[in-house]
């Protein structure tokens, strides 16, 4: 690994232990009410104030499946929604930038053989990953746009594949998140039942698990 790497590596370290001193000062455990919690005593700055959590969430090392949900509960289910997804759709961004400029490098050694079998097979199967993996409320986000970085599809492309599913993934959460405070009536049970079955059903599907999760590569050398 190069210097430039190593440098990388290890800024990308502080700012992940900065990103946890910062969480415990501020008392932003990863649950649903702390964020809730965090969030009123924002005030008007709230919404602003989510949208960043949401971008910078995997160095303060917070879930996406938390953090939308608690938009939707939060911020209800529309605006919920565009701030989910839209937080979503830059971090990627992000993170396709960087792997686009540092390659697989920076990605852990387990990972790095799936990488390269889905990025050698042309942009089809990276696309159709990404797609799945975005839209599906518990799918490898840093996987999926960290490959698509990494494979020969265009800036533009990746764009067209995460920003609707982005805000697919958003608004299933947030607006399963906006019915939390009515918890155990008809309704909030339903879309919880609905929300499940959208977790469930695609992984009981084998050829979807695969792509969502591809199967560890053995080394042959």
């Amino acid at each position: 690994m190069r210097a430039a790497q190593l440098r990388i590596a290890a800024l990308v370290i502080v700012l992940v232990v900065a990103g946890q001193l910062l969480r415990v000062q501020i008392g932003l455990d990863p649950s649903v009410d702390a964020v809730r919690a965090w969030a009123e005593g924002l005030g008007w700055r709230a919404p602003a104030a989510f949208l960043a959590l949401v971008i910078v969430r995997q160095l303060v090392l917070l879930p996406a499946v938390i953090l939308l949900t608690a938009g939707g509960l939060i911020f209800g289910g529309v605006l919920g929604t565009m701030l989910g997804g839209t937080g979503i759709i830059v971090s990627g961004l992000g993170n396709f930038v960087l792997a686009r400029r540092f390659g697989d490098q920076l990605v852990p050694g387990e990972w790095r053989p799936r990488l390269r079998r889905l990025t050698a097979r042309g942009s089809a199967p990276v696309m159709m990953f990404t797609g799945l993996a975005t839209a599906h409320p518990i799918g490898p986000l840093l996987a999926a746009h960290w490959t698509a970085g990494c494979s020969t599809i265009a800036t533009s492309t990746f764009l067209l594949v995460i920003v609707p599913t982005s805000y697919a993934r958003a608004a299933a959460l947030a607006t399963f998140g906006s019915t939390l405070t009515e918890w155990g009536s008809a309704p909030a049970l339903g879309l919880a039942a609905v929300l499940a079955a959208l977790i469930v059903i695609p992984l009981a599907i084998p050829s979807v698990r695969r792509r969502l999760f591809p199967a560890p590569v053995t080394p042959t050398d």
